[in-house]
């Protein structure tokens, strides 16, 4: 008669294994054994026997109820009294005398992600980072790429990579989310480069930037020929010696044109091409370098401390590119600044501001390389580098301190994944603002209407305001609290009844923002909350609110919406069509 062992592992989607031993002598034959059985399902292809660790249950993990069979099982691990695993060389017939016990699991498998979840165990906040950290390594990981050189030469390549749905780099086509909102020292770059004046400069900054602006002004038979007449004065202008066609064979042996370092980490790279027009962009180049690098395995342990700021650098004959990155899941990628380098009239305000240039991208660099100290040390909190660190235009201001918790939909929904912000215009998280220990709602997007906001707040239809401000990357900062609701959209979607207060209160909101001569002009459904606790309603997005008939509708509106005749792109905001949407609602209920 067969005898049966339960065998069950709890991963992330568990699996229960009945495993026949009558012919199973060793504890490693049945490794084998539940090794083939994985292999059985897709997602287990990859497991090894070798990566297994097989514990004897000791009818401490009944097989029933099986909604809460994984919980029990990691818990049963979880105890410093159990977990004794088994050695490869011991006999099943020792082990189980008198067969297993019926009903309860006699095996618990694990591998090192099971083990892994040990950690912090029955803590959602745990928990919810364990899923946002394997949700990196999955993004972040390298599939079989062609070289950057052959990327930049061929469309194909191109297009094959950016149309899909996850391409390796947000840059241009699509678009992401302002590199520099993540990273300090990324927007301490922007800023001086879109003010030059405040950068003060020495006649030896000058000298090297004139040697530059000739050798970029003259032409060379070849790239060889014009990296060996400029690499000399680009150690000199950003104060450090680069590495030089320095082969990369942990990284599908790429070979940059110039990468400076600090040890493991990439501070700056360089791309050059000797002719506008030929053998490809020079900063999508450095850029795809940059993806070939972070996405190493060598890299994995620092992914949840570090978001990998890197400064890029193309060169074209004459044209200078900077850009910069972080890898955040995905790698989001900004062009900073293009200048043309001619010897004409105005030769010697250009060198000057050349030599501007080169002053900041070397204190970038200084800046850089204290950061990834902190990174050698892994002294940020777990993941935090994935969530924006933004600078305010104005130094004087103070941010908000806060501990970021979650990532948001466009909706508003929390999702345990990493958020791909391509063609975004907008983007949400979970905070808790320290000063308060409450939970908020942070927003950066590119154009908001504080006075809308805190119009409606006052008369508590809107969450309380916290912060409203500029910050590098052109986008506004806002935190607001909270609160609790469903969106009208929601409701609809669920079949619920629209309450009659919905109408009631969003035309309330309308009159305060009319009578203060602002449109509301975003009245749709998802950017209402009805509260059934406290039967409250309340407008969450103030994205668009401007001057009646003076302020616009943005260009990229969505016509397909269901909007008052009027509304369109670009087209001037009128009262009238809040009333429209008003009416709308009032509609809606029964």
């Amino acid at each position: 008669m067969p005898l049966f062992l339960a065998c069950y592992f709890p991963a992330e989607e568990p699996v229960f294994i009945p495993v026949d031993i009558s012919g199973i002598l060793f504890v490693k034959s049945l490794l084998s054994t539940i090794e083939e059985e994985l292999h059985k399902i897709d997602r287990f292809k990859g497991i090894k026997a070798n990566d297994l660790h097989l514990f004897k249950a000791d009818s401490g993990v009944p097989l029933k109820p099986n909604d809460t069979r994984r919980m029990r099982a990691l818990q049963w691990l979880h105890q410093p009294a159990n977990g004794s695993e088994l050695d490869e060389d011991e006999y099943l017939d020792v082990l189980f005398p008198n067969g297993n016990v019926q009903g309860m699991v006699d095996i618990i498998i694990a591998d090192a992600e099971v083990l892994e979840m040990l950690e912090g165990l029955g803590d959602p906040d745990n928990e919810y980072l364990r899923k946002i950290m394997k949700a990196l390594d999955k993004r972040v990981k390298c599939e079989s790429s062609p070289s950057p050189s052959e990327f930049v030469n061929n469309p194909n390549k191109q297009s094959e990579a950016f149309r899909g749905a996850k391409p390796p780099i947000y840059m241009d086509r699509p678009g992401g989310a302002p590199a520099v909102i993540y990273q300090p020292s990324l927007a301490t770059l922007q800023h001086r480069l879109e003010h030059p004046e405040t950068i003060t400069v020495s006649s030896t900054d000058v000298e090297h930037a004139a040697e530059f602006f000739r050798c970029a002004a003259a032409f060379y038979k070849d790239e060889s020929e014009r990296q060996k007449a400029i690499k000399t004065i680009l150690d000199g202008a950003l104060g450090a010696t680069g590495n030089w066609q320095l082969s990369l064979g942990w990284a599908d042996s790429i070979k940059p044109v110039g990468s400076w370092w600090n040890e493991h980490f990439l501070l700056l790279v360089l791309e050059l091409k000797n002719t506008l027009g030929l053998h490809g962009d020079a900063l999508l180049q450095a850029a795809f370098d940059y993806f070939k690098i972070v996405s190493r395995e060598k890299y994995k342990e620092f992914r949840q401390y570090c978001n990998f700021p890197v400064v890029l650098i193309g060169i074209t004959a004459n044209r200078l590119e900077i850009g910069v990155a972080v890898c955040v899941g995905p790698i989001y990628v900004t062009r900073l600044l293009t200048l043309d380098l001619s010897l004409d009239f105005l030769a010697s305000n250009s060198i000057v501001r050349l030599a501007r240039v080169f002053h900041a991208l070397s204190s970038c660099r200084d800046e850089l390389q204290i950061y990834y100290e902190g990174v050698r040390n892994k002294i940020s909190r777990r993941l935090s580098c994935l969530y924006p660190n933004p600078t305010p235009i104005d130094p004087s201001t103070e941010l908000p301190q806060l501990i970021y918790k979650q990532f948001l939909s466009p909706a508003g929904q929390p999702i345990s994944n990493i958020v791909e912000l391509a063609n975004k215009t907008s983007a949400l998280y979970v905070a808790i603002l320290t000063a308060t220990n409450h939970e908020v709602v942070v927003k950066f997007t590119a154009r908001y209407s504080e006075e809308a906001h805190r119009l409606l707040a006052e008369a508590q239809l809107a969450p309380a305001l916290h912060y409203c401000g500029r910050v590098v990357g052109d986008l506004f900062m806002i935190v607001m609290d909270r609160v609790d609701g469903t969106s009208i959209w929601q409701l609809k979607q669920d079949k619920t009844p629209i309450p009659s207060v919905v109408p009631t209160k969003v035309e309330e909101a309308v009159r305060i923002l009319h009578d203060n001569n602002i449109v509301h002009g975003d009245l749709r459904d998802p950017n209402i909350l009805y509260s059934a606790s406290s039967n409250s309603v309340m407008l969450v997005d103030f994205d668009w609110p401007g001057k009646h008939g003076v302020c616009r509708y943005p260009a990229t509106l969505n016509r397909s919406a269901n909007w008052a005749q009027g509304v369109g792109p670009y087209e001037t905001m009128l009262k009238e069509h809040d009333s429209w949407q008003v009416k709308r609602l009032q509609g809606l209920c029964p």
